[in-house]
């Protein structure tokens, strides 16, 4: 607080007699004096006396008078009074910064020597503009050192902020001013002012660091590359605008590193940037995405592409292209075929594709188109199909060969006397060039190229296994369309069951035969020749299954059997089914077979295990198909229905009740497709494939 000399306000104030100055009050008598009878006025307290009226003050005098009135140093002033003489003046409002050497302080907004090119500190933020005094001898405080005043320019001219109106504590006690320290420092106080960003040439200008009220600055919010609580630990994508590391990659480099990724990775990729876009595309990594679902069953017979076909065939014959060689297969869309596959599994799944779970009204499965092909003049025992063609036999004694894509009978075929029971045959022999005829074999004809040679062999009620050599050459109908004729040719009989074949099995080194004689016959493939015999069943054989150099039965007697060919031993059997067993089914290490208990059971082949029990049929099962890759089971019943299961999880997936009217005898699935044969001698397509592309090369 500045305090000033007080005057006694009367004609009778003391003369100091200024010859006695420097040595103590004069004895005179005290006369008035005219330079007390005009007092000061000031705004901002009490009247005061200029310096000028205020007598010298000798400090070796009062030291050693202990009786004298304590004396007060005057303001602005080298001289002392009473403090009994002095008085203390309201305080001065002022801002928070060093004002002693400024004679005017103004809190406006638009005096600012800046201009208006000059930025605010906001809209309604009041400024001060401090001005230096002119003739000052001090100038401008900067810690200990006052500088000297110059004229007022820019560079002299600094607004600060107002101070925030925060209530003082300066009549409490420590503890609240330290909370007033604390509250107005917190970095949470909302409504701080900042200072604006004063040019480093001001500073420069007027050689000082900068005043800076630091307990007015505004707390950290984040903008302008402040960093604030764990900001500096996390990243915005949304603003993130760095280097593109994959683009700026060798495309080889860069695609084997997306050759990394899973589908979801990779689709993704399909919108970040229309480098990615192009490299997400690449014909590999789909490729490479599509080997990686192989454990799901994905396959692709590449034999089946189109250089392949019959029409590619018969297109090439009349080009005369066969004298420059077959052109080189050209790599499939493997992103499109990614894409119908998985729209495949989800039609064989049964998985809603109109609507949401949210509306169930709408909400539909797909259903398969189905066709029927009719023949046959009784009932239609069994089928093997491929890619282009069915081939079935039936109770009528006749073998005939459909086309797959028009339903048109390519060929009938007779060679049994009785009742054709069973048939397999090579699938897709057509498609490879290794089973091209030779030019002798075709007698010099100019199409030997296209024709090719397959293997058949059928069972039939009359004891005999016929071995058939069939062949198919790509024909022009007369509308135009390309389709296949067939011819077969018998090579020979086998002969040693004494009743009815009942199932045939072949593979590229045996043929396996069962009989109602309850006896297995392994026959060479080669030489026709009979290998060995298993014996051990109490009841007609009704189906067998190969694989590799082991062989299963499943007999009426309701049990199951295991064989070695190489030792002809008996490696296992297997009960658990009620009742006579119709079908098995045997791939890798997983056998299945179907009864008259109505049940479906799946056994592992190593340990002898039954590890699932399917029940849904309300009849015998009489025939099984599966696959083991994709685990995809198809059952048909004399209940007239055929079932698709999960031998995963057991489930079934699909039921379908309106493909025959009569018992269904034979049913085989590929990819794509459901084939049955019935005692409504009809043969049923189940095609899953309507409306997609390239479900041809599919395996």
């Amino acid at each position: 607080m500045a305090t000033t000399a007080l005057s006694y306000y009367s004609d009778t104030s003391m003369q100091w007699d200024e010859d006695d100055r420097g040595e103590g009050p004069s004895t005179a008598t005290p006369t008035p004096s005219p330079r007390f009878s005009k007092l000061l006025g000031s705004v901002l307290g009490s009247p005061f006396l200029t310096t000028s009226d205020l007598p010298m003050y000798d400090e070796a005098a009062s030291t050693e008078r202990d009786d004298e009135p304590e004396m007060e140093t005057i303001d602005g002033a080298f001289s002392a009074v009473p403090r009994a003489l002095t008085v203390t003046r309201p305080a001065s409002p002022s801002p928070s910064f060093r004002t002693e050497t400024y004679s005017i302080v103004n809190w406006t907004e638009n005096n600012d020597v800046f201009g208006e090119g000059r930025p605010s500190l906001s809209d309604a933020a009041p400024t001060c503009t401090v001005r230096l005094r002119p003739g000052s001898t001090r100038g401008l405080y900067s810690g200990s050192t006052y500088l000297p005043y110059s004229a007022p320019t820019p560079y002299n001219t600094i607004r600060f902020p107002s101070p925030s109106p925060i209530k003082s504590s300066r009549s409490q006690g420590l503890l609240p001013k330290i909370w007033d320290a604390l509250r107005e420092s917190s970095p949470t106080k909302r409504g701080r002012r900042r200072f604006d960003n004063i040019s480093s040439s001001l500073w420069s200008e007027l050689d000082i660091d900068g005043i800076v009220d630091y307990a007015s600055l505004p707390p950290l919010d984040g903008e302008e590359g402040e960093l604030i609580d764990d900001e500096a630990c996390f990243i915005d994508v949304r603003a993130v605008t760095g280097v593109d590391i994959v683009g700026l990659l060798p495309e080889e480099v860069a695609l084997h590193v997306l050759s990394y990724l899973d589908l979801h990775a990779m689709i993704a990729c399909l919108g970040v940037s229309k480098t990615w876009r192009r490299l997400a595309h690449d014909n590999a990594l789909w490729h490479g995405l599509f080997r990686k679902r192989k454990a799901d069953g994905w396959a692709v017979d590449l034999r089946k592409h189109k250089v392949q076909t019959p029409a590619s065939l018969l297109a090439m014959s009349h080009s005369g292209q066969w004298s420059r060689g077959v052109p080189a297969q050209l790599e499939p869309d493997w992103r499109s075929l990614y894409m119908t596959r998985s729209e495949l599994d989800r039609r064989w799944a049964g998985t809603s594709i109109v609507g949401t779970s949210e509306d169930k009204e709408n909400a539909a499965v797909f259903e398969p188109r189905t066709r029927k092909i009719s023949g046959h003049v009784d009932s239609v025992y069994c089928l093997e199909f491929d890619s282009s063609k069915i081939i079935t036999g039936s109770r009528d004694k006749t073998i005939k060969v459909w086309s797959l894509k028009t339903g048109k009978c390519l060929a009938t075929f007779h060679g049994h006397n009785g009742s054709v029971l069973c048939l397999k045959f090579d699938k897709d022999w057509d498609l490879d060039p290794a089973n091209a005829l030779s030019e002798e074999e075709c007698a010099g004809s100019p199409n030997h190229r296209l024709w090719r040679k397959g293997f058949m062999v059928s069972g039939s009620s009359d004891s005999s296994v016929c071995v058939w050599d069939i062949y198919s050459c790509p024909v022009e109908s007369e509308d135009g369309t390309v389709d296949i004729a067939v011819t077969a040719v018998a090579r020979g009989i086998l002969r040693g069951h004494s009743l009815g074949v009942l199932d045939i099995r072949i593979d590229d080194k045996w043929i396996i035969s069962c009989s109602k004689d309850a006896l297995i016959r392994v026959w060479n493939r080669e030489t026709l020749e009979l290998h060995c015999t298993f014996s051990g069943h109490e009841g007609p054989v009704n189906a067998v299954g190969l694989q590799g150099s082991r062989v299963a039965s499943a007999s009426g007697d309701g049990k199951m059997m295991l064989w070695d060919i190489a030792t002809g031993e008996r490696l296992r059997t297997f009960e658990g089914h009620d009742r006579g067993l119709a079908c098995i089914e045997f791939k890798d290490d997983i056998i299945v077979s179907g009864s008259n208990d109505h049940k479906i059971k799946v056994w592992s082949a190593t340990t002898g295990e039954c590890v699932r029990t399917l029940t849904g049929h309300d009849n015998l099962v009489r025939t099984l198909s599966f696959d083991p890759r994709s685990g995809r089971l198809v059952s048909g019943s004399y209940d007239r229905s055929v079932k698709v299961w999960d031998l995963k999880t057991g489930r079934m997936l699909r039921e379908f009740k309106a493909c025959h009217n009569s018992h269904i005898f034979d049913v085989n699935f590929d990819a794509t497709r459901i084939v049955s044969t019935s005692h409504d001698q009809k043969i049923c397509i189940l095609d899953f494939a309507e409306g997609l592309d390239g479900v041809s090369l599919f395996a």
